[in-house]
Parts: structure tokens; sequence; C-alpha cells
């Protein structure tokens, strides 16, 4: 969480806000953040030395804007050139899938409808996103960035195209030995 608001703070300073509503609109289908989880790594970043805080009143309301600090941005810089580490697929439906043996063959159908359902509402975001993205001016500076984001985007469709057709072919068994 850390290193992923360190990013956004290299784009532009930001409020806490700002920084949760950048989450919901472009991270948020494959990394979760609550106002909470935000601040709690905002105190960590603040205790580190690699953001700043400035308070400004904007109409009336205070506001904290976050920046980025140089040490901020050299540990980021560090995160970024490290290596990736390997993580175990962590993927709710996986764990129902490895019980579904339990529920009789039209509750396993029902469940398996509503999960390609809402797989299928999943890849349609992304997809919009993808249409959206195609239209947005990105200015010369952020064309790698851009590409690296566009990307991710692809990565996201890959995943949830696989899983449709894996639980569309799953479903179809399914039906065919429930007849």
């Amino acid at each position: 969480m850390e290193f992923v608001i360190l990013g956004l703070l290299l784009l532009r300073a930001r409020t806490m806000y700002e920084i949760k509503h950048v989450f919901e609109a472009t991270l948020a289908l494959f990394y979760s953040a609550s106002f909470g989880s935000i601040s709690t790594a905002i105190g960590k970043l603040l205790e580190k030395g690699w953001i700043a805080v400035q308070e400004q009143v904007d109409n009336g309301r205070n506001k904290k804007i976050y920046t980025i600090t140089p040490a901020g941005t050299a540990a980021f810089q560090e995160w970024l050139n490290s290596h990736i580490p390997s993580e175990k697929v962590k993927e709710p439906a996986l764990t129902r899938m490895f019980f579904m043996g339990f529920l009789d063959p039209a509750q396993r159908i029902a469940v398996l409808e509503a999960h390609v359902a809402t797989l299928a509402g999943l890849y349609a975001t992304l997809d919009l996103l993808e249409l959206q993205a195609e239209s947005l001016e990105v200015p010369a500076a952020q064309q790698d960035l851009a590409t690296f984001q566009k990307l991710t985007l692809q990565y996201g469709k890959a995943y949830y195209a696989f899983s449709l057709a894996w639980y569309k072919r799953l479903l179809s068994t399914l039906k065919e030995q429930a007849q």
C-alpha cells in the first residue's frame, strides 16, 4: 500500500480523499484500499519521512495535501527496481470451489451462474475503461507510464476472460451432468 501511495504522489500532490478516489477509479479491480488502510499507510510514510504534508484552507475547509519527498522518491525507485515476489493465487472462488461438493447439483449451478455474471460485469468494466483510455490525451512525459498502465488493464482483461471461459466450461459440464 505504501509504495502505491508513493507512486500516486509521484504523479502529483494529493489529499487523502484524492488518493482514495484514484484507488477506486483505477486500482480497485486488483488492489483494494479503505480510508483506514490509506490513513495507516500515510502515517507510516510520514514517520519514515517519505512524504510531507501541508495544510491549506480551501473554501473554508482545512485540507491536508501530501507530497513525496526525495527520500520517498528514492524508496519508491528502489522498490520499483526490486525483485517481484511470487504469490499464491488469492482467488476466493477457488476456496468455494474446493468445498462445492457439499452442495447439490442445482445449488452448484446457481452459485456458479451468479459468479459468471459477476465476472462478466468486471470484464465489462475493464472493457469500458479501455475504451475511455483510448480517447485520453497523454502528455509526452507520461507516455511510458500510460503504456504500462494500459498493460495492467490488458492483464486484467485477460485474467477475467480466462476466468469467464473456465467457469462457463465448468457450468456447461455441470449442466450436462445434471440432465
